[in-house]
Protein backbone atom coordinates (compact mmCIF):
# COMPACT_ATOMS: atom_id res chain seq x y z
CA UNK A 1 0.00 0.00 0.00
CA UNK A 2 1.21 3.51 -0.84
CA UNK A 3 2.47 5.09 2.39
CA UNK A 4 1.24 8.50 1.18
CA UNK A 5 -2.24 7.38 2.23
CA UNK A 6 -1.07 8.30 5.74
CA UNK A 7 -0.72 11.97 4.81
CA UNK A 8 -3.99 13.50 5.97
CA UNK A 9 -2.81 17.03 5.30
CA UNK A 10 0.42 18.30 3.81
CA UNK A 11 -0.14 21.56 5.62
CA UNK A 12 0.68 25.12 4.65
CA UNK A 13 4.33 25.04 3.50
CA UNK A 14 4.91 28.17 5.57
CA UNK A 15 5.04 25.85 8.59
CA UNK A 16 7.64 23.22 7.71
CA UNK A 17 9.20 25.39 5.00
CA UNK A 18 10.23 27.92 7.63
CA UNK A 19 11.84 25.16 9.67
CA UNK A 20 13.74 23.85 6.66
CA UNK A 21 14.93 27.36 5.84
CA UNK A 22 16.21 27.93 9.36
CA UNK A 23 18.12 24.65 9.41
CA UNK A 24 19.62 25.43 6.01
CA UNK A 25 20.38 29.11 6.45
CA UNK A 26 21.04 29.49 10.18
CA UNK A 27 22.46 26.04 10.81
CA UNK A 28 20.40 25.24 13.89
CA UNK A 29 17.01 23.85 14.85
CA UNK A 30 15.21 22.68 18.00
CA UNK A 31 12.67 19.83 17.85
CA UNK A 32 10.40 18.54 20.63
CA UNK A 33 8.13 15.49 20.64
CA UNK A 34 5.10 15.74 22.94
CA UNK A 35 2.80 12.81 23.63
CA UNK A 36 2.02 9.71 25.67
CA UNK A 37 3.64 6.33 26.13
CA UNK A 38 4.24 5.68 22.41
CA UNK A 39 6.23 8.90 22.20
CA UNK A 40 7.95 8.05 25.45
CA UNK A 41 9.13 4.92 23.66
CA UNK A 42 7.18 2.15 25.37
CA UNK A 43 8.12 -1.32 24.04
CA UNK A 44 11.01 -0.09 21.90
CA UNK A 45 14.00 -2.32 22.65
CA UNK A 46 16.45 0.61 22.67
CA UNK A 47 16.29 4.38 22.69
CA UNK A 48 17.45 4.44 19.08
CA UNK A 49 14.54 2.21 18.01
CA UNK A 50 11.87 4.66 19.22
CA UNK A 51 9.90 6.31 16.42
CA UNK A 52 11.02 9.62 17.90
CA UNK A 53 14.71 8.91 17.36
CA UNK A 54 14.18 7.28 13.98
CA UNK A 55 12.18 10.22 12.61
CA UNK A 56 14.58 12.73 14.18
CA UNK A 57 17.35 11.10 12.13
CA UNK A 58 15.61 12.46 9.01
CA UNK A 59 16.55 15.99 10.02
CA UNK A 60 20.17 15.10 10.69
CA UNK A 61 20.39 13.44 7.29
CA UNK A 62 18.83 16.33 5.38
CA UNK A 63 20.82 19.03 7.20
CA UNK A 64 24.13 17.39 8.19
CA UNK A 65 25.90 20.69 8.85
CA UNK A 66 23.20 22.07 11.16
CA UNK A 67 23.14 21.86 14.95
CA UNK A 68 19.78 20.15 15.43
CA UNK A 69 18.64 19.21 18.94
CA UNK A 70 15.78 17.00 20.08
CA UNK A 71 13.90 16.63 23.36
CA UNK A 72 11.42 13.82 24.04
CA UNK A 73 8.59 15.15 26.23
CA UNK A 74 6.55 11.95 26.10
CA UNK A 75 4.92 10.82 29.36
CA UNK A 76 2.83 7.66 29.41
CA UNK A 77 -0.91 7.65 30.13
CA UNK A 78 -1.28 11.40 29.54
CA UNK A 79 -3.75 13.30 27.39
CA UNK A 80 -3.89 16.63 25.57
CA UNK A 81 -5.64 18.04 28.64
CA UNK A 82 -2.42 17.56 30.58
CA UNK A 83 -0.35 18.40 27.51
CA UNK A 84 -1.94 21.84 27.24
CA UNK A 85 -1.10 22.51 30.88
CA UNK A 86 2.46 21.22 30.83
CA UNK A 87 3.55 22.71 27.50
CA UNK A 88 4.99 25.88 29.13
CA UNK A 89 7.00 23.71 31.51
CA UNK A 90 8.06 20.76 29.36
CA UNK A 91 8.08 22.05 25.77
CA UNK A 92 8.44 25.81 25.39
CA UNK A 93 11.60 26.23 27.53
CA UNK A 94 13.43 24.32 24.77
CA UNK A 95 12.43 27.09 22.33
CA UNK A 96 11.34 24.52 19.77
CA UNK A 97 11.03 25.30 16.09
CA UNK A 98 9.11 22.08 15.42
CA UNK A 99 6.78 20.25 17.84
CA UNK A 100 5.44 16.79 17.02
CA UNK A 101 2.22 16.05 18.93
CA UNK A 102 0.86 12.53 19.54
CA UNK A 103 -2.25 12.11 21.73
CA UNK A 104 -4.69 10.30 19.42
CA UNK A 105 -4.81 7.08 21.46
CA UNK A 106 -4.91 8.76 24.88
CA UNK A 107 -7.62 11.27 24.01
CA UNK A 108 -11.16 10.11 23.27
CA UNK A 109 -13.25 11.01 20.25
CA UNK A 110 -15.26 13.64 22.15
CA UNK A 111 -15.91 17.37 22.12
CA UNK A 112 -14.06 17.62 25.43
CA UNK A 113 -10.80 16.41 23.92
CA UNK A 114 -11.43 18.44 20.79
CA UNK A 115 -11.30 21.48 23.06
CA UNK A 116 -8.25 20.40 25.07
CA UNK A 117 -6.43 19.48 21.85
CA UNK A 118 -7.15 22.84 20.24
CA UNK A 119 -6.07 24.55 23.46
CA UNK A 120 -2.74 22.74 23.20
CA UNK A 121 -2.30 23.51 19.49
CA UNK A 122 -3.01 27.22 19.97
CA UNK A 123 -0.70 27.38 22.96
CA UNK A 124 2.14 25.89 20.92
CA UNK A 125 1.54 27.94 17.78
CA UNK A 126 1.34 31.13 19.85
CA UNK A 127 4.92 30.64 21.02
CA UNK A 128 7.39 32.83 19.17
CA UNK A 129 9.92 30.07 18.52
CA UNK A 130 7.44 27.50 17.19
CA UNK A 131 7.34 27.42 13.41
CA UNK A 132 5.13 24.38 13.09
CA UNK A 133 3.24 21.68 14.92
CA UNK A 134 3.17 18.27 13.21
CA UNK A 135 0.26 16.04 14.23
CA UNK A 136 0.49 12.24 14.55
CA UNK A 137 -2.53 9.90 14.72
CA UNK A 138 -1.70 6.51 16.25
CA UNK A 139 -4.32 3.79 16.82
CA UNK A 140 -5.50 0.76 18.78
CA UNK A 141 -4.78 -2.24 16.55
CA UNK A 142 -7.68 -4.38 17.79
CA UNK A 143 -10.45 -2.00 16.78
CA UNK A 144 -8.83 0.97 15.02
CA UNK A 145 -9.99 3.35 17.72
CA UNK A 146 -8.40 6.78 18.09
CA UNK A 147 -9.34 10.46 18.35
CA UNK A 148 -8.23 11.52 14.88
CA UNK A 149 -11.73 12.61 13.82
CA UNK A 150 -11.79 15.49 16.31
CA UNK A 151 -8.04 16.05 16.30
CA UNK A 152 -7.90 16.37 12.53
CA UNK A 153 -10.79 18.82 12.49
CA UNK A 154 -8.48 21.03 14.50
CA UNK A 155 -5.41 20.27 12.39
CA UNK A 156 -7.15 21.03 9.11
CA UNK A 157 -8.61 24.23 10.52
CA UNK A 158 -5.06 25.43 11.24
CA UNK A 159 -3.78 23.77 8.01
CA UNK A 160 -1.13 21.83 9.90
CA UNK A 161 0.88 18.85 8.62
CA UNK A 162 -0.92 15.66 9.74
CA UNK A 163 0.15 12.04 9.43
CA UNK A 164 -2.23 9.20 10.31
CA UNK A 165 -0.74 5.82 11.17
CA UNK A 166 -4.31 4.53 11.26
CA UNK A 167 -4.99 5.49 7.63
CA UNK A 168 -2.08 3.30 6.57
CA UNK A 169 -2.10 0.41 9.04
CA UNK A 170 -5.78 -0.19 9.79
CA UNK A 171 -6.87 -1.14 6.22
CA UNK A 172 -4.01 -3.66 6.17
CA UNK A 173 -5.12 -5.12 9.49
CA UNK A 174 -8.77 -5.31 8.41
CA UNK A 175 -7.87 -7.01 5.13
CA UNK A 176 -5.62 -9.51 6.84
CA UNK A 177 -2.62 -8.40 4.80
CA UNK A 178 -0.64 -7.85 7.98
CA UNK A 179 -0.71 -9.46 11.40
CA UNK A 180 -1.03 -6.67 13.97
CA UNK A 181 1.18 -8.68 16.33
CA UNK A 182 4.10 -7.76 14.07
CA UNK A 183 3.54 -4.10 14.92
CA UNK A 184 2.39 -4.37 18.53
CA UNK A 185 2.46 -6.83 21.41
CA UNK A 186 -0.58 -5.43 23.19
CA UNK A 187 -2.71 -3.89 20.39
CA UNK A 188 -1.35 -0.45 21.20
CA UNK A 189 2.34 0.00 21.99
CA UNK A 190 4.56 -0.58 18.96
CA UNK A 191 7.26 -3.20 18.65
CA UNK A 192 10.53 -2.09 17.08
CA UNK A 193 8.93 -2.80 13.69
CA UNK A 194 5.91 -0.72 14.71
CA UNK A 195 8.10 2.20 15.75
CA UNK A 196 9.93 1.96 12.43
CA UNK A 197 6.62 2.08 10.55
CA UNK A 198 5.50 5.21 12.43
CA UNK A 199 8.84 6.88 11.71
CA UNK A 200 8.62 5.94 8.03
CA UNK A 201 5.20 7.54 7.71
CA UNK A 202 6.35 10.71 9.44
CA UNK A 203 9.39 10.89 7.18
CA UNK A 204 7.06 10.50 4.19
CA UNK A 205 5.17 13.60 5.27
CA UNK A 206 8.44 15.47 5.79
CA UNK A 207 9.67 14.36 2.35
CA UNK A 208 6.58 15.75 0.62
CA UNK A 209 7.04 19.13 2.27
CA UNK A 210 10.81 19.12 1.73
CA UNK A 211 10.39 18.38 -1.98
CA UNK A 212 8.00 21.34 -2.29
CA UNK A 213 10.52 23.49 -0.44
CA UNK A 214 13.44 22.45 -2.66
CA UNK A 215 11.34 22.93 -5.80
CA UNK A 216 10.89 26.56 -4.86
CA UNK A 217 7.25 26.43 -3.84
CA UNK A 218 6.58 29.80 -2.25
CA UNK A 219 5.91 30.18 1.45
CA UNK A 220 5.70 33.01 3.93
CA UNK A 221 5.80 33.51 7.67
CA UNK A 222 3.87 31.31 10.07
CA UNK A 223 0.16 31.85 9.36
CA UNK A 224 -1.82 33.93 11.82
CA UNK A 225 -4.03 31.95 14.19
CA UNK A 226 -7.54 31.55 12.80
CA UNK A 227 -10.70 31.92 14.86
CA UNK A 228 -11.17 29.25 17.50
CA UNK A 229 -13.32 26.23 16.76
CA UNK A 230 -13.90 25.55 20.47
CA UNK A 231 -13.87 27.64 23.63
CA UNK A 232 -10.18 26.69 24.19
CA UNK A 233 -10.59 27.08 27.93
CA UNK A 234 -7.37 25.15 28.62
CA UNK A 235 -5.19 27.49 26.57
CA UNK A 236 -4.10 29.41 29.68
CA UNK A 237 -3.86 26.36 31.99
CA UNK A 238 -1.33 26.68 34.81
CA UNK A 239 0.22 23.86 36.86
CA UNK A 240 0.89 24.27 40.57
CA UNK A 241 3.57 21.93 41.97
CA UNK A 242 5.75 22.14 45.06
CA UNK A 243 8.38 23.83 42.88
CA UNK A 244 6.24 26.88 42.15
CA UNK A 245 3.54 27.07 44.85
CA UNK A 246 3.05 26.98 48.60
CA UNK A 247 -0.36 25.51 49.50
CA UNK A 248 -1.40 25.23 53.12
CA UNK A 249 -0.27 21.84 54.43
CA UNK A 250 -1.79 19.97 57.37
CA UNK A 251 -0.26 16.52 57.48
CA UNK A 252 0.95 16.62 53.87
CA UNK A 253 4.67 17.02 53.11
CA UNK A 254 6.40 18.05 49.91
CA UNK A 255 7.92 15.25 47.84
CA UNK A 256 11.51 16.27 47.05
CA UNK A 257 12.93 13.07 45.54
CA UNK A 258 14.67 13.50 42.20
CA UNK A 259 13.12 11.40 39.47
CA UNK A 260 15.57 9.32 37.47
CA UNK A 261 13.68 9.93 34.24
CA UNK A 262 11.79 12.87 32.80
CA UNK A 263 8.83 10.60 32.04
CA UNK A 264 8.29 9.83 35.75
CA UNK A 265 5.19 11.88 36.66
CA UNK A 266 5.28 10.99 40.37
CA UNK A 267 7.40 13.90 41.55
CA UNK A 268 7.27 17.49 42.79
CA UNK A 269 4.00 16.93 44.63
CA UNK A 270 2.86 16.26 48.18
CA UNK A 271 2.11 13.08 50.15
CA UNK A 272 0.22 12.15 53.31
CA UNK A 273 -1.15 9.01 54.94
CA UNK A 274 -3.13 9.85 58.08
CA UNK A 275 -6.86 10.40 58.16
CA UNK A 276 -7.73 14.09 58.26
CA UNK A 277 -4.52 15.28 56.60
CA UNK A 278 -5.22 18.07 54.13
CA UNK A 279 -3.66 20.30 51.49
CA UNK A 280 -5.34 23.57 50.47
CA UNK A 281 -4.60 25.59 47.34
CA UNK A 282 -5.75 29.07 46.45
CA UNK A 283 -5.91 29.82 42.74
CA UNK A 284 -7.84 31.73 40.10
CA UNK A 285 -9.85 30.07 37.33
CA UNK A 286 -13.19 28.52 36.49
CA UNK A 287 -11.66 25.07 35.86
CA UNK A 288 -9.70 23.04 38.40
CA UNK A 289 -8.11 19.68 37.64
CA UNK A 290 -6.26 17.55 40.16
CA UNK A 291 -3.33 15.37 39.17
CA UNK A 292 -2.99 12.58 41.72
CA UNK A 293 -1.78 9.01 42.05
CA UNK A 294 -3.86 5.84 41.99
CA UNK A 295 -1.81 2.96 43.35
CA UNK A 296 -1.59 -0.78 42.68
CA UNK A 297 -0.45 -1.14 46.30
CA UNK A 298 -3.73 -1.71 48.10
CA UNK A 299 -5.37 -0.81 50.35
CA UNK A 300 -4.69 2.82 49.44
CA UNK A 301 -6.27 5.94 50.96
CA UNK A 302 -9.54 7.53 49.90
CA UNK A 303 -9.68 11.30 49.83
CA UNK A 304 -12.09 14.06 48.84
CA UNK A 305 -11.62 17.37 47.04
CA UNK A 306 -13.74 20.37 48.03
CA UNK A 307 -14.04 23.70 46.19
CA UNK A 308 -14.70 26.77 48.34
CA UNK A 309 -15.91 24.63 51.23
CA UNK A 310 -18.80 23.13 49.24
CA UNK A 311 -18.91 19.70 50.90
CA UNK A 312 -22.20 18.85 49.21
CA UNK A 313 -20.40 18.67 45.87
CA UNK A 314 -17.13 17.14 47.04
CA UNK A 315 -15.28 14.85 44.61
CA UNK A 316 -14.22 11.37 45.74
CA UNK A 317 -10.60 10.36 45.05
CA UNK A 318 -10.17 6.62 45.55
CA UNK A 319 -6.45 5.83 45.25
CA UNK A 320 -7.02 2.07 44.91
CA UNK A 321 -6.10 1.20 41.32
CA UNK A 322 -7.45 -2.12 40.03
CA UNK A 323 -5.02 -2.52 37.12
CA UNK A 324 -1.74 -4.37 37.62
CA UNK A 325 0.62 -2.66 35.15
CA UNK A 326 1.62 0.10 37.59
CA UNK A 327 0.47 3.25 39.34
CA UNK A 328 -1.66 5.71 37.39
CA UNK A 329 -1.11 9.43 37.07
CA UNK A 330 -4.76 10.39 37.22
CA UNK A 331 -6.35 13.68 36.09
CA UNK A 332 -9.69 14.41 37.71
CA UNK A 333 -11.67 17.49 36.73
CA UNK A 334 -13.00 18.90 40.00
CA UNK A 335 -15.09 21.65 38.43
CA UNK A 336 -15.50 23.58 35.19
CA UNK A 337 -17.98 26.02 36.67
CA UNK A 338 -16.20 28.10 39.30
CA UNK A 339 -16.69 31.84 39.00
CA UNK A 340 -14.15 33.46 36.68
CA UNK A 341 -12.00 36.37 37.75
CA UNK A 342 -11.74 35.43 41.42
CA UNK A 343 -9.63 33.18 43.59
CA UNK A 344 -10.96 29.91 44.92
CA UNK A 345 -9.84 27.43 47.56
CA UNK A 346 -9.27 23.81 46.59
CA UNK A 347 -8.91 21.51 49.60
CA UNK A 348 -8.00 17.84 49.43
CA UNK A 349 -8.32 15.78 52.60
CA UNK A 350 -7.89 12.11 53.45
CA UNK A 351 -11.09 10.43 54.65
CA UNK A 352 -9.87 6.82 54.86
CA UNK A 353 -6.31 5.65 55.46
CA UNK A 354 -4.64 2.92 53.41
CA UNK A 355 -2.08 0.64 55.02
CA UNK A 356 -0.19 -0.19 51.80
CA UNK A 357 0.44 3.26 50.32
CA UNK A 358 0.09 6.97 50.97
CA UNK A 359 -1.96 9.53 49.09
CA UNK A 360 -0.08 11.63 46.55
CA UNK A 361 -1.10 14.91 44.96
CA UNK A 362 1.23 15.70 42.09
CA UNK A 363 -0.26 19.02 41.01
CA UNK A 364 -3.28 21.25 40.73
CA UNK A 365 -4.14 22.61 37.31
CA UNK A 366 -6.14 25.85 37.02
CA UNK A 367 -7.55 27.12 33.72
CA UNK A 368 -10.01 29.55 32.15
CA UNK A 369 -9.01 32.52 34.24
Amino acid sequence: MDTNISIVNKGDLSYLGSAFAKAENEGKLSIVYLGGSITQGCNASTTEKRYVNQSFAWWKEKFPKADITMFNAGIGATTSQYGAARAPEHVLPHEPDVVFVEFSVNDDDTDFFKETYESLIRRLLSAESVKTVVMINNLFYDNGRNAQRVHNEIGKHYDLPIVSVKNYAWPLVESGDIDPKVYTDDNLHPTDIGHTMIAKLICGLLDVNYEAYKNGESFGKKPALPAKLTACRYEDAEIFRNTNSSPVLDGFTADTHKAEQFCDPFRDGWTASRKGASITFEAEGSIFVLQWRRSVNKPAPIAYAVIDGDEANKVKLDANFEETWGDLSCLTTLTENAAKGKKHTVKIYIAEEGSASDFMVMSLIAADK
